[in-house]
């Protein structure tokens, strides 16, 4: 088949198109970014033109060049050259602040590797600087081990992902633990999960206290948590209401506080949040993010929360997510650790304390969630 060119936003997008047209054995012959002026003249947006053929150039079959390729295809001589007209392209986007480091040629032997975590939605400058990583770690006889180059790639996930132990209560001393987050993220189902764990598991007395009275069905879905596990429930609706509310769960280990969703967009509904918080005075503030969300979504989310005093996350419907590789990515910017995961809606069933390495296999897909 003659070579076929592909114009898309992304790699990512290119790699698919690819792969869908000429299959998983596919040649990249050629890579390259282009700009493409918008209507009217208003600026360009930059594109990635991709050039690929179903199987190896006879002249070429057989050789080992450096490369980039589809899914696992075989290198060519010319994509060597290709890959310094990548790099040229990437420091381009470097002088406009999107990329602010470059890596050496990718070895040979890793180009499945970062066609991996582009495929998983792994940030383009992250997985540059993973594949680095991974090719100063590797001794010379390992490049061809697939199993080592395996071992090396979840281990260089893993260090990007920081982890919180999990919740400690101690018996005779009240430990306050707020949930907080955007709309739709799950806190309350989380909530729920936490205090079912602590009390049934654990034998942790547990209270309950929600300043959600935005929204009524969100009272009314704790109380009926509240009811099902026997623990006491207060609702707040006002900072100054949030001494007494603790004070009338009685003697207990551990509260949680369930809060309103919020906008991260919404200065003044976070700024009235962080009101309630200053009464309560937690322990521990968990930001609760969805894994379904995008990467620029998510990186909001950390942004405008830190301004509540956030210092750990909790990741939930991981079960939802069609890839993880843009949590990867706000993780490796932010310096809070993972502190759970939500992988279902069942209570008190799908929760587990984070754990780094069973996080980087299953953004890599190399473990299922069960």
């Amino acid at each position: 088949m003659e070579p076929r060119t592909y114009r898309a936003r992304t790699m990512k997008d290119a790699l698919s198109r690819v792969r869908r047209d000429l299959g998983g054995d596919a040649v990249i012959l050629a890579a390259r970014e282009v700009r493409r002026r918008r209507l009217f003249g208003l600026g360009a947006r930059a594109e990635v033109l991709v050039t690929a053929t179903d199987r190896m150039p006879a002249a070429t079959a057989g050789t080992t060049s450096p490369g980039f390729m589809a899914h696992g295809v075989t290198p060519t001589p010319r994509i060597g050259d290709e890959l310094s007209r990548l790099h040229t392209m990437v420091e381009t986007l470097s002088r406009q602040g999107r990329i602010d480091h470059l890596l050496p040629d990718v070895p040979a032997e890793l180009v499945p590797v970062y066609s991996q975590l582009i495929e998983a939605d792994v940030p383009e400058v992250l997985t540059r600087r993973l594949i680095r990583h991974i090719a100063e770690g590797l001794e010379p006889d390992q490049f061809g081990d697939g199993e080592a180059i395996r071992a090396a790639l979840v281990d260089a996930v893993a260090q990007c992902i920081p982890v919180a132990p999990p919740i400690a209560p101690a018996v005779g001393v009240r430990r306050i633990v707020a949930l907080v987050g955007p709309t739709g993220v799950g806190k309350t189902t989380t909530v729920a999960k936490l205090a079912a764990n602590f009390k049934l598991a654990h034998g942790a007395r547990v209270g309950l206290i929600t300043v959600d009275t935005y929204r009524i069905a969100a009272v009314e879905q704790l109380r009926t948590y509240a009811e099902i596990i026997d623990l006491p429930l207060a609702v707040v609706n006002d900072p100054s209401e949030m001494p007494s509310a603790l004070d009338e769960l009685g003697t207990v280990d551990l509260v949680f506080i369930d809060t309103a969703g919020r906008s991260p967009r919404d200065e003044v509904k976070i700024r009235e949040l962080a009101g309630f918080l200053q009464q309560a005075r937690p322990d521990e503030i968990h930001l609760v993010l969805s894994a379904v969300a995008g990467q620029r979504s998510l990186k909001a989310a950390v942004d405008r929360f830190a301004a509540v005093q956030v210092d750990r996350l909790i990741l939930t419907k991981l079960d939802e997510a069609d890839s993880l590789g843009g949590i990867l990515g706000v993780l490796g910017m932010s310096s809070r650790p993972v502190s759970y995961l939500t992988t279902g809606q069942a209570v008190p069933d799908d929760i587990e304390p984070a754990d780094r390495m069973r996080l980087a296999r299953l953004i890599l897909n190399q473990e299922d969630l069960a």
